[in-house]
C-alpha cells in the first residue's frame, strides 16, 4: 500500500515538475504562466530528484523520467559553461541597481561601484534623497554624467558614467512602453568607442502582465532597429529571467554576461525575504562586446542584488 502510494507521489511530483520545466517554451498572455516560468530551476531540480527517487522501487516510472531528467539537467548545466575573453585593453565594467523606492544602503553602492571600477551604473527606483545619500558617498566623483531622471517611489531612473552621455530618448523607455517606471536611452560618449545603452525596467508580470508583454516586446524591436554594428548594452531590472519566452526574443543576438561567466543559476530576487533568491530577473545584455567577467553584490536595503559585468 505504501509502495503505491509512494509511486503515486513520485508521479504526480514528475509530472507537475515536467510541466514546469515545459512551460519556458510557452509564449502565452498569463500571469500565472509568468510565475510558474520564473521558478524554472525549481522545476528541473524536481524531475531530477523524482525520477532518482524512482531509481529505487519503481522503475518504469524512472524510465519515464529519463528524458525529462536530460532536458532538465541540460537547463540546469547551461549557465555554468563559461564563454569568456582574458581581461585586455578597453575593458569596462556596467552595473545596474534596483535600490527599491530609494531605500538601498548608498555607502554600500558606491563601495560596490570602486570594487569593480564602475564606469557605467544603472540605478532603478531612484529617488530624489537617494540622489542626495549617493551623492555625499561620493558618487559624483567617481560617475559626473548623469541623465533620465530621479522620482519619487519606483519610477525613478538614472544611468550614471564616467563619460559624456547624450540622451536619445525622453526616459519613458522603447518608444510607445506602456511603463510607469522611466527607462532612458542613452549614447555612452567613451572615448574612440561610443555605445548606446538602454536602462531597463518594465512593470512587473505578477500586476501588470499585458504591460511587461508589451514592454519587453517593445524593447525586442527597439534592439532590432539598432544597427547591428552600433556597440550595444542592455542593463536593468527586466523582471523576467532567462526562462520567460520573451526576455530570450529581447536578448536574441546579444550575450547575457552572467551566463557567458558561466555564474549559474545566481538569483538576484528577492534578497532578505521571507523566502530564499530564487529568481535571476536583474541583467546586463550586450552585443558587440565579448564578456570578461560578471557577478552580483548583494546591498542592505534593496529585494535585489546589483548585476555587473565586465566586457571589451
Amino acid at each position: 500500500m505504501l509502495r503505491r502510494v509512494a509511486g503515486w507521489l513520485l508521479a504526480l511530483l514528475l509530472l507537475g515538475g515536467t510541466a514546469g520545466v515545459l512551460s519556458r517554451y510557452v509564449d502565452l498572455p498569463s500571469r500565472l504562466l509568468a510565475v510558474v516560468q520564473s521558478l524554472v530551476p525549481l522545476w528541473c531540480v524536481l524531475v531530477v530528484v523524482a525520477t532518482l527517487a524512482a531509481t529505487w522501487r519503481h522503475r518504469r516510472l524512472a524510465v519515464a523520467g529519463l528524458v525529462p531528467s536530460v532536458v532538465a539537467l541540460a537547463l540546469l548545466g547551461a549557465p555554468y559553461l563559461r564563454r569568456t575573453v582574458p581581461p585586455g585593453p578597453g575593458a569596462l565594467t556596467v552595473m545596474s541597481a534596483n535600490l527599491e523606492f530609494g531605500q538601498a544602503d548608498a555607502t554600500q553602492v558606491v563601495a560596490a561601484v570602486q570594487a569593480h571600477d564602475v564606469a557605467v551604473l544603472v540605478l532603478l527606483e531612484v529617488t530624489p534623497d537617494a540622489v542626495r545619500r549617493l551623492s555625499a558617498a561620493g558618487l559624483d566623483g567617481l560617475l559626473p554624467a548623469t541623465a533620465g531622471s530621479a522620482e519619487p517611489g519606483a519610477e525613478g531612473s538614472l544611468v550614471r558614467s564616467r563619460w559624456p552621455l547624450t540622451a536619445l530618448a525622453d526616459g519613458d523607455g522603447p518608444a510607445g512602453t506602456p511603463s510607469a517606471f522611466r527607462q532612458p536611452l542613452v549614447r555612452v560618449q567613451r572615448p574612440g568607442a561610443p555605445f548606446v545603452l538602454q536602462a531597463v525596467h518594465p512593470l512587473p508580470p505578477t500586476a501588470w502582465e499585458p504591460q511587461w508583454r508589451t514592454s519587453l516586446t517593445r524593447l525586442a524591436e527597439l534592439r532590432r532597429a539598432r544597427p547591428t554594428d552600433e556597440p550595444l548594452v542592455l542593463a536593468g531590472d527586466f523582471n523576467a529571467t532567462d526562462d520567460h519566452p520573451l526576455f530570450r526574443r529581447v536578448a536574441d543576438g546579444m550575450s547575457d554576461v552572467a551566463r557567458d561567466a558561466g555564474e549559474g543559476w545566481a538569483p538576484t530576487w528577492p534578497q532578505d525575504a521571507d523566502v530564499p533568491p530564487f529568481a535571476r530577473i536583474d541583467h546586463v545584455l550586450v552585443r558587440g562586446f565579448s564578456t570578461v567577467a560578471a557577478g552580483t553584490v548583494h546591498l542592505d536595503g534593496t529585494d535585489h542584488a546589483a548585476a555587473w559585468g565586465t566586457v571589451r
